[in-house]
């Protein structure tokens, strides 16, 4: 799905708060901005997925070394979340660090 301008718009402003860094894996500080939202599906074992949790996807890619990062359109505010779709409960997987801190 495209981005409309009003989207397009959301999604710069956002980014003009929140991207304060260059690439965290070359340094780069050259983004190369999606213009459209992209879905990460649930794996089912390489079928395609007829149900289960459908994620919505901005991105960016640094042109310097393709390095891609995702970021939620739900949580930018340019498309709300589906309210026909109940959602799933959220799992917190913790690192080891953070077991060995509490």
């Amino acid at each position: 799905m495209q981005l409309n301008a009003e989207g397009r718009a959301r999604f710069q402003a956002h980014l003009q708060n929140v991207l304060r860094h260059t690439c965290s894996l070359c340094g780069t500080g050259n983004w190369q901005v999606e213009d459209a939202i992209f879905e990460l599906r649930e794996f089912v074992g390489g079928a395609v997925p007829t149900e289960g949790s459908v994620k919505p996807l901005l991105a960016m890619t640094c042109n310097g070394c393709g390095h891609t990062v995702f970021m939620s359109p739900m949580k930018i505010g340019i498309i709300g979340a589906p309210a026909a779709v109940e959602q799933a409960p959220q799992t917190v997987i913790r690192t080891e660090e953070e077991e060995t801190e509490e």
